[in-house]
């Protein structure tokens, strides 16, 4: 893993890129008498992008939290809820598009995606744009731990196994990967014998769970900040962490665990029910846009799929392995692919019953 403390962290890297922008799009006045509402996780969004496009359209951009897929998903299923863009993955993408709730994507209103590869664009299907990508793993407070996390079973089978100390999360599809990587399992399965070993393996774990809440989520609202060490996170949280505690010395850091990992992709989806498709399409060509990736990618501490964009970004950056992990890693990544909808009732299941004996203890 990339030592974080002897160079500048990416957020604070945005300086260099933020005035290449100004220069590329001169501001002008907001008038914020038009908005887009976009559904997504938080903290997910430079603000700097936010601010150079309002001030270049002077259309408001209005943010609607979730903190699980399963979340976002209640959302998207409901009539009404004027969501004009939101951030999905090929499995959720796939099946509101099949259900003509998600409008299937015309490449032609969007003609910055020829700097995305053909990869990318698979990983999100008919339905959804190439937002980031990244890894799941381990975030850790080096400062409170006597060792590095270097395997599932360390979050897993901790050794504090009744001291409540650990956060994981809501999501039913990434808080099975774990224990389907550790038990050498595809993150995939719909196997009920594999998902019921996945699911005991995350219940004798229970004890050392202080909450089922994204950790961001949970340390921004003043939870467990000091009880917290050990939690699942995707790669970039750690640096939100970070802001989030305010202490010296980025105390968290990231590791990708060497049994392997999941190698997620986010998308951007436009819901059919928008009445603002038109400037939907325009947000997300603007989104493609280089220079705009690359401050995004730079400001978020997260990898851009957009190659032009990588390549604008600072060495420190696209050299920091917890950002663009090294190829051995990916080659020990597994990605979601499409399953039956029975594997992901049961798996929603599973992860009911978890919380629901979590919470009566």
């Amino acid at each position: 893993m990339t030592e974080k403390n002897n160079k500048p962290a990416p957020w604070r890297m945005r300086s260099t890129l933020l005035m290449t922008v100004s220069l590329l799009f001169p501001s002008t006045p907001v008038h914020a008498a038009e908005h887009l509402t976009l559904l997504t996780w938080e903290e997910y969004l430079s603000e700097a992008v936010i601010e150079r496009w309002q001030a270049e359209t002077g259309v408001e951009i209005r943010q609607i939290y979730f903190d699980s897929g399963d979340k976002r998903d209640e959302v998207l299923a409901k009539p009404g809820h004027q969501i004009d863009l939101a951030l999905t993955e090929l499995i959720s993408a796939s099946r509101f598009g099949a259900r003509e709730l998600l409008e299937p994507l015309d490449d032609k209103q969007l003609p910055a995606l020829r700097h995305v590869s053909q990869r990318w664009r698979d990983s999100c299907g008919r339905y959804g744009v190439p937002y980031l990508w990244g890894t799941l793993g381990i975030a850790y407070r080096a400062d409170r731990l006597d060792r590095v996390p270097r395997s599932w079973k360390d979050l897993l089978q901790p050794a504090r196994a009744d001291e409540p100390h650990i956060i994981m999360m809501e999501d039913h599809e990434d808080i099975l990967a774990s224990p389907l990587i550790l038990q050498n399992r595809s993150i995939n399965t719909s196997d009920n014998n594999e998902l019921k070993a996945a699911f005991e393996l995350l219940m004798a774990q229970a004890s050392a769970v202080l909450t089922y809440e994204y950790v961001i989520t949970s340390l921004r609202s003043q939870r467990y900040l000091d009880q917290a060490d050990m939690a699942l996170a995707y790669s970039g949280d750690q640096q939100v962490l970070n802001e989030v505690e305010g202490v010296e010395g980025e105390p968290w850091r990231y590791v990708v665990p060497e049994e392997g990992t999941l190698l997620w992709v986010d998308c951007l989806s436009i819901p059919t029910s928008t009445g603002q498709k038109a400037l939907a399409y325009r947000f997300l060509e603007y989104l493609n846009q280089p220079e705009i990736a690359a401050l995004n990618a730079a400001d978020l501490g997260v990898a851009t799929p957009n190659a032009a964009a990588r390549a604008l970004l600072p060495e420190e950056i696209r050299e920091d392995s917890t950002i663009y992990p090294p190829e051995a890693v990916l080659e020990r990544s597994q990605v979601y692919q499409m399953r039956p909808l029975e594997g992901t009732q049961t798996r929603r299941r599973i992860i009911s019953a978890l919380i629901n004996a979590h919470d009566a203890r």
